[in-house]
């Protein structure tokens, strides 16, 4: 598990850490929260729901990921997306009055904060563009790369296995299709050697491969 960066984490230094299981709402689209949250361990999804009622994951974040957005836009904006845990989480929760009166004192940890969230926001707005490619398959190799730099370590012979269960129903609220489209073109992958689940769920990703196709 990859630690705090100690300008992160000195700043966490008397705050609690509380444990999060899987599945547990954190925020709800339109809250209006006294805290900043920021990740220990494990990985939330941030979502909206269409008029369906599906699920449209448009991040999943990870240590030291610090939520939520509307939080580094100042005031009391209301939340903009769900947050759940996807995994079982260790998540500090910080009065954010109490970490603005951090950054404003304190540039080294300004300057982390700042950074930190331009790089997120690249993540997403790379990820939002892949979702207006036509092909199904485009969509999911999309997604499976962003899982492999993101979300993974690496594993045997150019292997890189993400590090928390994927299930096809994941993958579909991940591109915007159906589970029974991401089955199918999972199963097609699979028979072409870019990816392989190792054990159980556990999801492995040939990125030479994968890039290479």
């Amino acid at each position: 598990m990859k630690p705090l960066p100690d300008i992160l984490a000195e700043a966490l230094k008397n705050t609690r850490c509380k444990q999060v299981a899987k599945n547990q709402i954190l925020l709800y689209e339109g809250d209006i929260t006294l805290y900043a949250m920021v990740i220990k361990s494990g990985i939330v999804k941030v979502y909206d729901i269409d008029s369906d009622g599906n699920e449209k994951i448009l991040h999943l974040l990870k240590c030291p990921a610090v939520f939520p957005f509307a939080y580094f836009t100042g005031g009391d904006v209301p939340t903009r997306w769900f947050y759940t845990a996807l995994t079982d989480c260790e998540i500090y929760f910080m009065p954010k009055e109490e970490l603005r009166e951090l950054v404003a004192h304190n540039q080294e940890l300004n300057t982390y904060l700042m950074s930190w969230f331009s790089r997120e926001v690249h993540e997403i707005l790379t990820r939002l563009s892949s979702l207006s490619k036509t092909l199904a398959r485009d969509k999911v190799e999309a997604a499976l790369k962003f899982l492999a730099v993101q979300h993974s370590a690496d594993g045997h012979n150019g292997w890189k296995r993400v590090t928390f269960p994927v299930s096809h129903q994941l993958v579909g609220d991940m591109t915007g299709i159906t589970r029974e489209s991401a089955t199918l073109t999972l199963k097609e992958l699979q028979k072409k050697r870019l990816i392989r689940n190792s054990r159980a769920t556990m999801l492995e990703i040939n990125m030479a491969k994968l890039c290479a196709g």
